[in-house]
């Protein structure tokens, strides 16, 4: 995780960075031009992928529903981080490390990555919370208004805020161990780096991801208990149930799955970073560079897997991406009449062409499995 250049040292600076890990690697001109290559396919495949999720719920109304609210905006902070985080790594590894962007830039780029990290997270948080009510307490679900949901959405994006712009601003993360920063990265030198102190890691990796995680752990195993008991209740009334009923409660099923597999991705893909992040203070700085930054990059391609996530689990946005990928939008072919001429098993695909409002039993405890997309079908 050191960034310190090994000339102009002072003793003292040596005596310091002697126990911590040494300085990144050095790459030739070879090896950084296929990394930064590489690495250049990241950020488009992520803006690409999340713009097509928000052009698909602008321009499909079976995608408007509560729950893609909060997916809209969990695209919105995963396109953020391809334009606003993730060049400026690539930058740093063409450079070789070097900055020539000046400190302030430097401040700011770090807090816009812990920020927009902990705003995932968050919208995956309010996300289980959808689950959990749509399925758990359908009546209480029943009555969030869209103001609700927007100060939802507000605290996702102005919380991280308090663990991200205000204490890297302030250099809480450096409170005891400013010696260690000025040796790693000094003052005079083009060089852009971030440590932090071990409350520093302890605490907002708590807050940010340990918490969290274990919240939506929490909430989808209660999901999945309360969804098998009203599969074998609907099992026991199968007789009297309407064909249509039964493939609802199909949909309803796949849908739940694919949330829990969306957490459970943004999960292992920051697992590793946020254990070496606290792991790194309290063995004294020792990991090496080149674990840190694969940590860090696993983290950044979680952004670009969501977007595949939804078109490979959920027919809805299969056929939305589908639409717009081949200009049917543009050429004014109807979403609902795409649906008959493109569906071979009609049984199993509950068609509402103007379901943007919710119909009388859309707040059942099973209905609201299939709210990920309301009227949509899961392969």
């Amino acid at each position: 995780m050191s960034n310190a250049t090994t000339s102009n040292i002072s003793e003292f600076c040596r005596a310091i960075l002697a126990n911590v890990a040494g300085p990144p690697p050095f790459l030739d001109q070879e090896t950084r031009y296929f990394l930064t290559a590489v690495l250049t396919f990241f950020p488009l495949l992520t803006a690409g992928g999340n713009a097509l999720v928000i052009i698909a719920v602008y321009t499909h109304k079976r995608l408007q529903t509560i729950t893609n609210a909060f997916v809209v905006s969990l695209s919105v902070a995963d396109l953020l981080v391809a334009v606003f985080v993730m060049p400026f790594g690539i930058y740093q590894q063409y450079n070789n490390k070097v900055w020539q962007l000046g400190k302030d830039l430097c401040l700011v780029t770090t807090s816009l990555d812990v920020m927009f990290t902990t705003t995932s997270i968050m919208h995956l948080s309010c996300l289980a919370i959808d689950r959990y009510l749509a399925i758990c307490r359908p009546f209480l679900h029943e009555r969030i208004s869209k103001a609700i949901i927007g100060l939802m959405l507000a605290a996702c994006w102005i919380t991280p805020i308090f663990i991200s712009f205000l204490p890297i601003m302030f250099k809480w993360n450096l409170i005891g161990i400013e010696e260690l920063h000025d040796c790693l990265f000094p003052p005079n030198e083009e060089v852009c780096g971030f440590i932090v102190n071990k409350p520093f890691s302890i605490i907002c990796s708590t807050i940010a991801f340990y918490i969290p995680a274990i919240f939506l752990i929490l909430s989808n195993i209660k999901i999945f208990q309360v969804a098998r008991k009203q599969a074998q209740h609907i099992h026991s009334l199968e007789a009297h149930l309407h064909k249509h009923k039964k493939g609802k409660l199909k949909r309803e099923t796949k849908a739940a799955k694919t949330i829990t597999i969306i957490m459970g991705c943004f999960c292992v893909c920051w697992f590793p970073f946020f254990i070496m992040n606290i792991v790194d203070p309290l063995i004294g700085y020792k990991l090496p560079y080149a674990l840190f930054t694969t940590a860090i990059w696993l983290g950044y391609v979680n952004s670009m897997l969501n977007p595949f996530l939804y078109y490979n689990f959920n027919r809805a946005y299969k056929t939305a991406f589908k639409r717009l990928l081949t200009f049917k939008v543009c050429q004014g072919v109807r979403e609902y009449n795409d649906d008959i001429f493109n569906t071979h098993d009609n049984s199993d695909v509950h068609l509402q062409p103007n379901n943007s409002s919710i119909n009388h039993d859309a707040h059942s405890p099973i209905t609201e499995m299939s709210n990920f997309s309301a009227g949509s079908t899961y392969d």
